[in-house]
């Protein structure tokens, strides 16, 4: 949490320069429940905590609930220390901060509502820091205000021109409300002004595909693929954009090197280079998957791409072995080599296996060339 050490070092200040009204004990362990937490250690000061006397009545009880909200916020007990924080301002802690860490710890909670209320009631103070009409934004979004929440970001970058991060945040809004051209303006800003992480320069990119910006898309992927240069995502998405285009040789360049940063995306690489005519790569590629139906099917096809006939004829026995033969897409394609090879016998013992309407036609187009074949061998058509 931004700050969050700022009223632990007021609180040590003023145990030391303060009256001492606690006994010498107790002072002590507050003291040193200060000293640790602004260290790190909250489980220390928590315990050091534990052993201050409530039954005392000179114990500064303002000084100890806000203290122990802060250890409590510190260990993510969001509800707890919301719960010492109301006590310390029911012990008169008059610290609007207060309320600002209670609004964070209430939005951590999911309880929007509860938030935007410690928002107001910290006063002026919400207003000196952008990240707090981020939080306020973000509150209202969550809860279906999204005029609201817009409202609250505009005003945030009128105050804080710099506060480059409530671009974003806008940005995401104008995504999920699909006012592309509007997310558009603010990715631009906060390119210019911000370094992107990878997750936001995705998104960016997507965005700028989405609203038909393909160009620009393609220049921010072109830098982010340079910035994430392990990032098989951001290369795969930049494939995509060059497929959009119609620039196959590309994509399926980019593809390849998507394959080599994440294995998972070797099977579409392989895919990509039979689109781009590419044979060899194509069945490199193919080779480096693991044996399932779906190399064997990829593998068909990158033949019959390349009018391999020899080879889909070849991979027979692999096609009934793996029970891929009952796809009639495959049956339709061996029959097709078996034509294609003169092969009519065996052509026709897979043909007439075929029962979907679109391959029995296909399938009585290849017995008509096959009859032509046989009755004239000048209108042969293979």
């Amino acid at each position: 949490m931004k700050n969050i050490f700022i009223l632990v070092l007021l609180l040590s200040l003023n145990l030391y320069a303060g009256e001492k009204k606690n006994s010498a004990d107790e002072i002590d362990h507050i003291a040193l429940a200060t000293i640790l937490l602004k260290d790190g250690h909250s489980d220390r000061a928590n315990e050091e905590l534990k052993q201050v006397n409530l039954t005392d009545k000179k114990v500064d009880f303002v000084k100890y609930y806000t203290l122990k909200g802060l250890i409590l916020t510190n260990q993510s007990a969001h509800e707890e220390a919301n719960k010492a924080f109301q006590e310390a301002l029911n012990a008169g802690q008059n610290d609007k901060s207060l309320y600002l860490y209670m609004a964070q710890n209430s939005f951590k909670l999911e309880r929007y509502e509860e938030t935007l209320t410690a928002i107001q009631n910290a006063g002026v103070i919400a207003e000196t820091k952008a990240s707090i009409y981020a939080l306020k934004a973000e509150a209202n979004y969550r809860l279906g205000n999204k005029d609201e929440a817009l409202a609250i970001l505009q005003t945030a970058l009128k105050k804080f021109p710099d506060a480059y991060e409530c671009y974003k945040q806008r940005f995401n809004y104008f995504v999920t409300e699909k006012l592309y051209q509007s997310a558009l303006k603010d990715a631009e800003v906060y390119l210019k002004n911000a370094t992107p992480n990878e997750k936001t320069s995705l998104a960016f990119i997507a965005t700028l595909r989405k609203s038909g910006e393909v160009d620009k898309a393609i220049i921010l992927a072109e830098k982010a693929n340079l910035q994430f240069e392990e990032s098989a995502n951001i290369t795969v998405l930049l494939a995509h954009l060059y497929l959009d285009k119609g620039m196959i040789q590309a994509a399926a360049n980019l593809f390849d090197q998507a394959s080599i940063e994440d294995a998972k995306y070797t099977q579409e690489a392989a895919e990509m280079m039979r689109r781009a005519k590419e044979f060899s790569n194509a069945l490199y590629k193919n080779s480096q998957l693991l044996e399932t139906k779906e190399k064997l099917k990829q593998r068909i096809a990158i033949y019959l791409e390349f009018e391999d006939y020899e080879r889909v004829i070849a991979s027979q026995k692999a096609l009934y072995r793996s029970g891929l033969i009952e796809d009639e897409n495959i049956r339709y394609a061996l029959a097709y080599a078996y034509y294609k090879a003169g092969d009519f016998d065996s052509s026709e013992n897979e043909l007439k296996r075929l029962s979907k309407a679109d391959l029995f036609q296909k399938a009585t187009e290849i017995r008509k060339n096959m009859q032509k074949c046989i009755a004239n061998h000048w209108e042969c058509e293979l």
